[in-house]
């Protein structure tokens, strides 16, 4: 799982250009695994129709492991984020 603590092998900070803006979403927001859920699910249709290259499959699978990280991880800190 990428984390601040362990950056993932598509860490935007590493490959954004010096004044690129980002968006980062957080698992202590609710909507987060969803949202990337949907980002994934658009990013293979885009893979699947020749926009975008087949290696960024790879990409997709991280992004659904991350919400499914980002949902556990909302279980398992119980608010801690809240303090």
């Amino acid at each position: 799982m990428a984390s601040k603590l362990n950056p993932g092998k598509f860490d935007c900070y590493e490959n954004a250009l010096p004044d690129e803006p980002m968006f980062i979403l957080l698992a202590r927001d609710p909507s987060a695994p969803q949202l990337v859920r949907e980002w994934a699910m658009r990013r293979q249709w885009h893979i699947e129709n020749g926009v975008r290259p087949k290696e960024d499959l790879a990409m997709c699978e991280e992004a659904r492991e991350c919400a499914t990280n980002m949902e556990n991880w909302r279980l398992e800190s119980d608010g801690k984020w809240r303090k």
